[in-house]
């Protein structure tokens, strides 16, 4: 297999304006970078998890120009001086390097213009040289003289070696397209300057089944494959936690990255696809594990939303969709085919007439949001138009403890258990749900791990659709059960979420809404508060009272405004409008108190609706019914 076709671009470039200014614009910003690069391996890069603004959690601009200078993208507040940030910008600086020297590769491929063949040379060629002046530091910042001395996850150009892996592997995909013009002798000092070092540097931190020991494994295997190295390909392919043990026992029977967020299925697969493409571009078998791999490419169909917006449990990035990562799936149809069952989901997901959600690090480059670098090199003559439906069915996810109902326009999300803490929200029984192309609620996964808001707020229990028991967390990292399923029905148990306390979640879609029973059950009595979290505006009007949760730490402290509503009635009911819709919510209040606030959304310069249904008692039994009545 051929890593680029040149010919296959050409044949297609002539009808396609949008490639064209694409093209032309890729010309624009390779120029005004690889005119001004600049790095100095005496500066350590900082996490990028620390790009967030303190205030309110949004996204820091960088700037390639204001080096010290970091503005908030929500408030515009500016942060100057920041040696912290300052450290983050580096990073940024060095992802945007990387990224242009691939683009580079590819306009020289394309145009045979020495000037591009320059600017990869003298970007890449400079890490290359001074790769070894470049301290050794982890994330925390710390530093290092030698590997021996270093703890677990450092880099040199980046601030871990899950970020130094990713630098490697579009490296290697810039390589690969100019191999042949570039010279041996700096194919060789690639090798011996930057690749040998860096497999030492990654080769002792692969040392469990992670996503980032997916990406270590990635980067070496693909030094190896692109030098032949044997020593790196056998490391890589069956080394004690290489890359096919990775995928046989961290990919779920449903074909699930076991970690249980849906960001991190996709990060991981971003690794593992650029191995296996590299391995089909290489000739080298990689193994049965390929099946597995393609598997997860269908299955990630199946547990999107209709409108293809994905449910975001755990650990990831906000409003993501199937447009997000399209990029990694034309790597995956490079590798299996336009007309593969990949090729025709490819061909779905961007004939779909949503915008691209976007995530704030390790960005792939995209025109204007749209066409990714990666569909111009392995699949430019793919035709959207040409996809075939695909049966979005609902479907339960056993072995990931997840499920998804799907009836008329309604379809729920439902997670049930976890496999493990690893980037593991605590939120046993989460919900988030969509009707027709609107949100009535969603995960809001989490902001920058930096952010003081991802664990005061987007990591704890109340932040999520569930049951929460005397103000604590969850403890419960268990898996869950489910005890029936249907396409409109699901009925779910968890033992012990805390010690001792049992959940039961039963939900059913009808026509034009669902129901929702969550029975919470422990011999001894508790304060048990159900929390569901509402996108739109309460248009009803209740007589309330200020109130107090009571709690002041674990997210209850970030939840304002909070108005118990006053109501004789056994049964309640309150007017939402969501989107175009408006829905009714009819609340069994069964002994139990209604409580209304407001709570922080991601991020957290919005809020939303947030409900509060208190009990008091060794049971409790929560009853609610939602029905559209009608579009707005």
């Amino acid at each position: 297999m051929e890593y680029f076709e040149l010919n296959k671009l050409q044949s297609v470039l002539t009808h396609h304006e949008d490639y064209q200014r694409m093209i032309e614009t890729m010309e624009k910003e390779v120029h005004a970078f690889g005119t001004n690069f600049h790095d100095d391996p005496s500066i350590i890069s900082r996490w990028g998890h620390h790009y967030f603004c303190s205030k309110d959690g949004g996204l820091l601009i960088y700037n390639r120009e204001t080096p010290t200078s970091h503005q908030c993208e929500i408030c515009g507040h500016v942060y100057d001086n920041s040696p912290l940030l300052n450290g983050v910008w580096v990073y940024m600086y060095r992802n945007e390097a990387i990224l242009n020297a691939w683009k580079a590769a590819f306009l020289y491929r394309l145009m045979n213009k020495d000037i591009y063949l320059d600017y990869v040379k003298n970007i890449i060629g400079f890490y290359v040289k001074h790769y070894q002046a470049f301290k050794l530091h982890n994330k925390e910042g710390a530093e290092y003289d030698h590997i021996e001395e270093m703890s677990w996850g450092c880099g040199r150009i980046m601030p871990q070696g899950l970020n130094e892996s990713i630098f490697i592997i579009r490296m290697i995909n810039a390589l690969e397209l100019v191999k042949d013009d570039i010279g041996d002798g700096f194919l060789e000092n690639v090798y011996y300057d930057l690749f040998q070092p860096c497999f030492k540097l990654l080769q002792p931190q692969v040392d469990k089944i992670h996503n980032i020991s997916c990406w270590l494994n990635s980067a070496i295997g693909m030094m190896g494959l692109f030098s032949q190295d044997d020593d790196m390909i056998d490391f890589a392919f069956c080394g004690t936690f290489n890359i096919r043990r990775q995928i046989r026992e961290g990919v779920t029977a449903d074909g699930f990255w076991y970690e249980g967020s849906i960001h991190y299925n996709f990060f991981t697969l971003e690794g593992i696809t650029n191995l296996l493409l590299f391995s089909s571009v290489y000739d080298f078998d990689f193994g049965h594990e390929k099946h597995i791999i393609k598997r997860m490419f269908l299955s990630a169909y199946m547990y999107s939303f209709d409108n293809h917006q994905l449910p975001n449990p755990n650990d990831g990035w906000p409003n993501i969709n199937l447009k997000s990562y399209s990029y990694i799936y034309c790597m995956a149809v490079k590798v299996f085919g336009e007309q593969s069952k990949v090729g025709n989901l490819l061909k779905n997901v961007l004939h779909a007439n949503h915008k691209r959600g976007t995530f704030p690090l390790s960005k792939p480059y995209y025109y204007h949001n749209a066409i990714s670098l990666e569909r111009l090199l392995h699949v430019p003559g793919l035709v959207p138009s040409g996809a075939m439906p695909i049966h979005h069915e609902a479907t339960n996810f056993i072995t990931s403890h997840c499920a998804i109902l799907k009836h008329k326009t309604i379809n729920i999300f439902c997670k049930y258990g976890h496999n493990g803490p690893s980037h593991a929200h605590p939120d046993k029984m989460n919900i988030e749900v969509v009707i027709g192309e609107d949100c009535l609620s969603r995960d809001l996964s989490n902001s920058g791990y930096g952010n003081a808001l991802c664990n005061e707020w987007h990591r704890m229990s109340v932040s999520h659709n569930t049951v929460v028991v005397d103000g604590k967390n969850h403890v419960s990292m268990e898996a869950g059960e489910c005890l029936a399923f249907q396409s409109n029905s699901i009925d779910t148990r968890v033992r012990d979420v805390y010690p001792g306390v049992d959940y039961r979640r039963k939900l059913e879609l009808f026509d034009n809404g669902y129901t929702d029973e969550f029975q919470v059950d422990s011999e001894k009595e508790h304060t048990y508060d159900f929390f569901f979290h509402v996108e739109g505006e309460l248009m009803s009007k209740h007589t309330t009272e200020p109130a107090s949760l009571g709690y002041k730490d674990n997210g209850y402290q970030h939840i304002r405004d909070v108005q118990r509503v006053i109501a004789d009635e056994s049964m309640i009911h309150l007017d939402w409008k969501i989107g175009s819709q408006i829905l009714t919510s009819s609340i069994q209040l069964n002994q139990q108190a209604l409580f209304v606030g407001r709570s922080p959304d991601n991020p957290v310069t919005s809020s939303r609706t947030t409900i509060i249904i208190r009990a008091k008692a060794k049971q409790a039994r929560y009853q609610l019914k939602w029905t559209l009545k009608k579009e707005v």
